[in-house]
């Protein structure tokens, strides 16, 4: 009777706080995001703040992710979303947000050897995860983390129209029936009007087979380069060139035949989005070591100096970072975060 009682009354608070962030999706962002602001306050702030702002980081995430699937399943099911259909993806997106939580609590409770067992696990599972969407499941490239924040503004107002406009064409809102667009396709030419020759059709059959073998190793270079990376740097150390080379050849690499490939593939918009994000990253390689403690840190650290000194209320900014830097860079600039 008890264990019933418990039940009810769990059921009855997780129903009535859905039915409260769906009527209220833009309150329950602003209160998501206030939260998250705290992390990057408690920064350096006070003993243990490394722990404590993880924490405040990794838990606002983990509320969107809820809140999400919980307005998902109440609201949007009928858009049939793919990357709230996959537990692998919801499971690799909590392994995102939390991942640096795990090592900082690892490092505090078992020295540097438990973070780093902690961080070759975390490892591991993510690069299975990520290998299964790609080879079981068929996904071209995996997203960091898999499941990003809905558009909730944007998706509460579609939602009071009769129909949703979707990548492919129009979901009907009572039925749940897709109806294609003729402009489900960017350009005439890849859209089929009529059978083609046999010989076309062969051609065109083995282009897209090596295209996608191609994007598939691609993609795997880019996978298991966390895995790679934590192999040199038990043989070589972290301060030591070859991890950083390794890591950022395969980078190159895996980004060069995404490049190549784009004239034999159409990739859809969130494609681009995380290939653009993945040339953007490169960018992180110089505040990584060793480049960051031989190279970019001295001047780094002199670009703050001037904007504070010359620029009116740069200071405010360019100070913190600077304070901040070596905190962050010991914690974030893994090669494996971005």
């Amino acid at each position: 009777m008890a264990l019933n009682a418990v039940n009810n009354t769990i059921s009855t608070f997780v129903d009535s706080y859905k039915k409260w962030i769906t009527t209220n999706p833009q309150l329950v962002v602003d209160i998501e995001s206030t939260v998250r602001c705290l992390s990057y306050l408690t920064a350096g702030r006070f003993s243990s703040s490394s722990f404590y702002s993880e924490f405040i980081y990794s838990m606002p995430n983990l509320l969107v992710l809820l809140n999400d699937l919980m307005l998902y399943s109440s609201k949007y099911a009928h858009l049939k979303l793919p990357q709230f259909e996959s537990k692998i993806k919801i499971w690799l997106t909590v392994l995102e947000y939390t991942e640096a939580l795990y090592e900082i609590s690892a490092k505090k409770l078992w020295g540097d050897n438990g973070k780093w067992i902690i961080i070759c696990i975390l490892q591991i599972m993510k690069t299975i995860l990520r290998l299964f969407l790609v080879h079981v499941y068929e996904e071209r490239l995996t997203k960091t983390p898999p499941i990003t924040p809905l558009n909730r503004e944007k998706l509460n107002s579609e939602n009071c129209n009769n129909i949703v406009n979707t990548i492919d064409g129009y979901v009907l809102k009572r039925s749940g029936s897709m109806i294609r667009s003729i402009k489900a396709t960017d350009s005439i030419q890849v859209r089929t009007w009529a059978p083609l020759l046999n010989k076309n059709n062969e051609s065109n059959n083995n282009i897209n087979k090596v295209s996608k073998r191609k994007l598939i190793f691609a993609e795997t270079l880019y996978i298991i380069k966390p895995l790679v990376h934590l192999a040199c740097i038990s043989t070589k150390g972290q301060k030591h060139w070859q991890p950083w080379l390794v890591a950022f050849a395969l980078d190159i690499i895996s980004l060069e035949l995404f490049t190549k490939e784009a004239k034999y593939t159409q990739y859809s918009k969130e494609e681009k989005a995380e290939i653009f994000h993945r040339k953007v990253s490169l960018l992180l390689y110089l505040v990584r070591s060793p480049f960051y403690d031989r190279y970019s840190r001295i001047r780094i650290n002199k670009l703050l100096e001037y904007f504070s000194a010359n620029v009116p209320l740069a200071r405010f900014l360019a100070e913190p970072m600077a304070k901040y830097l070596p905190h962050w860079q010991s914690i974030y600039f893994y090669m494996w975060s971005c």
